[in-house]
């Protein structure tokens, strides 16, 4: 036998967090695009015009690091958003160096926006309950806070890093 075992997949799916995370986030940004649709904008643009509008000194290095994304991809997404003159990059070099700003067809865009994100978090509450969805976010805290060690090469789980 070559160690593959079908059945142990099917206990994968059904019991690994990251699995459920990942299948949970595609469930919740398909819920949040319904909303954002007739704005022609997307959940994963509108938390990225969020992190640009709520922070004085954005740059994408400091917004991937705070997403936990990768800057690449962050780089590209923020891009898209230049060319629809949702966000300025000025000053400095690279993804550490150019602050960005929302410009004001950002800031009326997030106008907008905001109150169809209200009533899709609304809707998710009424769907699942307010303690409920308060219950689900702070539990999505604490397993990022737990998986955010990184172990070393020998698997030795050396901690949270911060």
């Amino acid at each position: 036998m070559n160690g593959f075992d079908p059945e142990r997949l099917k206990l994968v799916a059904a019991d690994c967090p990251g699995f459920q995370a990942r299948a949970t986030a595609r469930a919740v940004t398909r819920h949040y695009n319904t909303f954002f649709k007739p704005l022609g904008l997307t959940a994963e643009q509108f938390s990225l015009l969020v992190g640009v509008g709520s922070t004085r000194s954005a740059t994408v290095a400091g917004l991937a690091v705070s997403a936990g994304v990768d800057a690449t991809t962050l780089s590209r997404n923020v891009q898209n958003l230049e060319r629809r003159d949702l966000v300025r990059a000025e000053g400095g070099r690279g993804r550490w160096g150019k602050q960005l700003g929302l410009t004001e067809a950002g800031r009326r865009l997030m106008a907008e926006a905001l109150p169809r994100w209200e009533l899709a978090r609304a809707e998710l509450s009424r769907r699942l309950g307010k303690e409920a969805l308060q219950s689900a976010r702070r539990a999505m805290l604490e397993l990022a806070e737990a998986a955010s060690y990184q172990p070393d090469g020998a698997g030795i789980d050396r901690g949270p890093s911060k």
